[in-house]
């Protein structure tokens, strides 16, 4: 959702399955790139980054690992993907390291040709992005954070906020320490008072310190990566969004939001393919669903973009659930409009309600009964 902002900086993917050749046959892709200074560097990071990651050694080596006889073509692909299904491969740890590893490598390369298409005059301008990007395996999640100020991932097990990625903000202290070591400074919160991310892929004016390698620079494109064991049993849901959202929800916020949805609605909008096997019950993204029209109406002035990834243990339809949220809008609905019907009633010439003063006018007592809690959350995005 593009929002209050002129132009939409955001971009993002989802690949299911990340690739056909086995072992990625059987993994997707999701990311979300948060654009800054202009739309060039998000785009070209949204189109680009899942074939710089399959192309790292790291990967290729990955795919020799879990799955030696199809990388030497000793068998079809057909067969490949029957000895799969009938034997998953096990991810050591020697593995899961290597993936890791392709992750920060991948990020790294990106950058470099961008930089190379940037010095070639391709893409002369000073635009920048940020990005959280997920890749989902039968046994594992791995999480890449690149400058998460704007971006951050957020994983729900029973109910509650199992884990979320950590922000690059300028003024942390690992962060500080590097910009500081370049030479840079950090006032209001910003690398040399002007930048508010850390780490990002482009922003190359903030990359051209002498002496220092890249992930040494005032911004580095270095990316942490977070390795999870999935759990299937209790796995509810991933997310993936940009500060847009998180100006205004927090990650606690977020995730109850999330849980009162689902157990309202299985209707998603934008449901893309189920991925082969049982490892994800379905993904969805939110291009205008409710999470971003919550947003909005809570003030969010940013792109707005998140991704959410629905395992088996999500929370299902609640029957009872959706009667409360019935009789709820059906009160709010009645008392619009009497709202209405009042304002139709004064002398002309009066201004016209706005969004704000319907809410004000329905009152605490009736937001109160919300079945999202006195925030009244989802109740707002629709009303407004």
């Amino acid at each position: 959702m593009q929002g209050w902002r002129i132009d939409m900086e955001d971009a993002h993917v989802v690949k299911i399955p990340m690739s056909d050749e086995p072992p990625f046959s059987e993994w997707s892709f999701f990311a979300v790139f948060d654009g800054h200074a202009g739309t060039k560097a998000a785009q070209h990071s949204a189109e680009n980054i899942l074939k710089t990651l399959l192309a790292t050694a790291q990967f290729r080596k990955v795919c020799a690992v879990l799955f030696p006889d199809f990388f030497i073509g000793l068998v079809n692909e057909v067969l490949a993907l029957e000895k799969m299904s009938e034997k998953p491969a096990i991810m050591d740890e020697e593995t899961r390291k290597l993936l890791a590893e392709g992750i920060k490598c991948g990020f790294l390369n990106l950058d470099a040709k961008m930089l190379e298409r940037n010095e070639q005059g391709e893409d002369n301008e000073r635009s920048g992005t940020t990005a959280i990007c997920a890749i989902v395996t039968p046994t594992h999640i791995f999480l890449a954070n690149l400058g998460s100020s704007d971006s951050r991932a957020v994983l729900s097990r029973r109910d509650q906020v199992a884990f979320g990625t950590e922000d690059h903000k300028p003024f942390v202290p690992k962060e500080r320490d590097r910009i500081v070591n370049a030479g840079g400074s950090v006032m209001i919160q910003r690398v040399n008072g002007s930048l508010a991310v850390s780490r990002a892929l482009g922003d190359f004016e903030y990359k051209a310190v002498p002496g220092l390698n890249v992930t040494q620079q005032l911004v580095s494109p270095e990316p942490d990566v977070y390795t999870i064991p999935r759990n299937p049993e209790v796995d509810e849901f991933l997310l993936l969004a940009c500060d847009g959202i998180y100006d205004v929800m927090d990650n606690a916020e977020l995730c109850d939001f999330v849980q009162s949805r689902l157990r309202i609605t299985d209707d998603l909008s934008n449901v893309a393919n189920q991925v082969r096997g049982n490892h994800l019950l379905l993904i969805a993204f939110f291009s205008g669903l409710k999470i971003l029209d919550a947003c909005l109406s809570k003030g969010s002035r940013d792109n707005m973009t998140v991704i959410l990834v629905c395992f088996d243990a999500a929370p299902k339809v609640d029957p009872e659930a959706v009667r409360r949220e019935e009789e709820w809008r059906a009160k709010i609905t009645d008392r619009v409009t009497e709202i209405l019907a009042e304002e139709d009633r004064k002398e002309d010439g009066r201004e016209q309600l706005d969004a704000e003063q319907v809410m004000r006018e329905l009152g605490s007592a009736v937001m109160k009964a919300c079945p999202q809690g006195e925030s009244g959350v989802g109740g707002h995005a629709h009303i407004c």
